[in-house]
């Protein structure tokens, strides 16, 4: 009998209690949003998006807000909405105790500007995605150009994960090394400082120019990466600290453990 009175208790305040939240939530679903909070976190100094930028695009797109009942507010949508502008990473929205709708946005990371060979301008993103040139912004980044053949494209994925035949032929083409030459030289402190420009010749190929002398450094492919920028760096402290950065015409690296120079 006392099993049974415990087992009615607990099942009335169950009951209850689920009472008590279905009319709180009728409650907060009634509230009108009073305040819409937005807040972008940025990897680095470019802003391709503010706060501003975000309430013109609800305006543009009829997303309202602000003033209206929460049952009316679909986080999801927003989050859609967010992830069509070409600079979102990510986006998370969601409605405070107090009515509030905070979103939460991510500013994707650009590490290197693209000039391919038509002259069309894009970022590509630490992740390996391409990011539209905006009209409002020009970040001051690691430039590549040259015979760069690959246009834009939102939906190409650089930083592949496996040996498949598609990632194989990705890994074959020049926007890809310049991806993988981004990524390195922007993980790299000294490199980032010192080099301003990724060129592609007609061989596919790749040639940097840096920011102190007026070398055309060879560096072929990206293979042996690490290697490369090592003997770079050696020649650099041995050779041209002694010499002066301006001897030397070009600096070749595409032969294994060589640096070979030739002269102005």
């Amino acid at each position: 009998m006392k099993k049974f009175i415990l087992i009615s208790v607990w099942a009335v305040l169950v009951a209850g209690l689920f009472v008590i939240l279905g009319f709180a939530e009728k409650q907060h679903q009634s509230l009108i949003c009073s305040k819409l909070d937005i807040l972008i976190r940025y990897n680095s100094d470019d802003y391709f998006i503010t706060v501003d930028d975000i309430n013109v695009f609800f305006a543009k797109k009829g997303l309202k807000i602000k003033d209206v009942p929460l049952s009316d507010i679909d986080a999801g949508e927003i989050e859609a909405a967010l992830y069509s502008i070409p600079y979102v990473e990510k986006a998370d929205v969601y409605i405070s105790i107090d009515g509030d709708v905070k979103i939460r946005i991510t500013q994707k990371n650009p590490i290197v500007k693209v000039f391919n060979k038509i002259n069309q301008c894009f970022y590509i993103d630490d992740k390996g995605h391409l990011m539209q040139e905006s009209d409002n912004y020009s970040a001051r980044l690691l430039v590549a150009n040259g015979f760069i053949n690959e246009v834009y494209n939102p939906c190409t994925k650089l930083d592949v994960k496996d040996f498949s035949g598609a990632d194989t032929v990705m890994m074959k083409t020049s926007i890809y090394k310049v991806f993988r030459m981004a990524q390195f030289v922007n993980h790299d402190d000294f490199w980032k400082a010192m080099v301003d420009e990724i060129f592609i010749n007609n061989k596919g190929k790749i040639e940097l120019f840096t920011k102190i002398g007026n070398q055309t450094i060879v560096f072929g492919d990206i293979d042996n990466m690490e290697e490369k920028f090592d003997n770079l760096l050696i020649f650099y402290k041995q050779g041209l600290n002694k010499i002066g950065w301006n001897k030397y015409k070009t600096i070749n690296l595409k032969y294994k453990n060589q640096v070979v120079c030739s002269k102005i």
